[in-house]
């Protein structure tokens, strides 16, 4: 092979690989000259630019494509976003100020049509609660915030708060929309991130509508594993799964029982909620050090982020990662909805508790299960 059709042959991969990422450009109306653009992913900046001449463009890789990604268009109070659906595409928002959030249309878009319409089905009970929440924080503001108002906003008890009504008309047509569009990507998508919130029979019945060319999809995978493996209920043994820990060693995390309990912590880099737990897990830890050991797996995909998450945490501390991010399998068993969730085993592996999110008497109250 000569040299000249070795080039040709080099340029044609760079071409095609170049290809393989995403470029989202056009024309934003409103908005100030060089207003900074950004483009994001589960909190990650993928990309970001300044409008010039209200022009903006943006390019990117996504190894899960397609899936939702964000727009940020300005800084503060004033931030304008989207959320869309798109694969490694080239793909046109030409918009203006007053059409977002929900009135934006991408043009070249394979798999956002389902993404717009649903926005659209959403955008008055969207809007209507956003106006209420405000609502709410302006009353707190002027100290009027009382156990009656907190009851007309947000009782999950009949007669239920305006907003927790709003949530459920919210849930029904995100249900309904799921059940009519289960054979698009998107449909899947909304499926997999509502799975923990939807009845496990419903869930069942959804997979089985879907037709065989999207059953290769890491949504329906993923979904998949989540019906495989049942809710974890008190005294059921934990699931194991395998990582690498922040010394790149394999483990496993049956390995790590050892006599003690142990508080098993799905978290990422990227969640204010999780890095403010750290410092009240490592002093829970070290004041029952015979008693409790704990155990972050990191949820995301990166290295360098999880090389990140290990910095955050104390030099003894157990970081586990199983690179396959948000769509692993351990993700799927545990029903993780959102970070931090954790789950307290006993030494012999039993749940004792799970605790979605992080609260300040997250450790009072585990330190009290351990003195039991």
């Amino acid at each position: 092979m000569n040299k000249f059709v070795t080039l040709l042959l080099l340029m044609f991969f760079i071409t095609i690989n170049a290809q393989k990422g995403f470029k989202v450009s056009g024309v934003l109306e409103g908005f100030k000259e060089n207003t900074i653009v950004q483009i994001e992913k589960q909190g990650i900046i993928i990309d970001s630019c300044y409008l010039k001449n209200k022009k903006f463009q943006l390019k990117g890789f996504l190894d899960d494509a397609p899936s939702i990604v964000y727009l940020y268009v300005g800084k503060g109070d004033e931030t304008k976003n989207l959320s869309f659906f798109i694969g490694n595409e080239d793909v046109v928002i030409n918009a203006k100020i007053q059409d977002f959030p929900y009135d934006v249309q991408l043009q070249g878009a394979k798999f956002d049509k389902e993404r717009y319409l649903f926005d659209q089905k959403e955008k008055r009970l969207m809007i209507e609660r956003d106006q209420l929440v405000k609502n709410m924080f302006l009353l707190r503001d002027q100290k009027k915030w009382n156990d009656s108002l907190q009851n007309a906003y947000w009782s999950r008890k009949e007669p239920y708060g305006i907003i927790i009504k709003i949530d459920k008309e919210l849930d029904y047509i995100q249900n309904e929309f799921i059940r009519n569009h289960i054979n698009s990507f998107y449909g899947l998508s909304l499926l997999n991130s509502y799975k923990t919130e939807i009845p496990l029979n419903e869930v069942k019945d959804l997979l089985d509508k879907v037709k065989p060319e999207l059953r290769n999809s890491i949504y329906f995978k993923t979904i998949e594993s989540h019906v495989k493996y049942p809710d974890l209920k008190i005294e059921d043994k934990f699931y194991d799964f395998s990582g690498v820990d922040q010394t790149e060693k394999e483990v496993k995390f049956s390995g790590y029982f050892n006599g003690k309990y142990i508080l098993l912590d799905f978290s990422t880099l990227y969640c204010s909620w999780c890095l403010k737990a750290i410092p009240k897990l490592d002093e829970l830890k070290n004041n029952n050090s015979n008693k409790l050991d704990i155990v972050t797996f990191y949820v995301d995909k990166k290295r360098k982020d999880f090389e990140g998450l290990v910095k955050k945490h104390s030099k003894d501390s157990n970081v586990v990662w199983d690179q396959q991010g948000r769509f692993s399998e351990t993700y799927a068993k545990y029903k993780v909805f959102g970070t931090p969730t954790f789950y307290l085993f006993a030494p012999d592996g039993k749940l004792v508790e799970k605790f979605d999110g992080y609260s300040e008497e997250l450790g009072e109250k585990i330190q009290e299960i351990i003195n039991r």
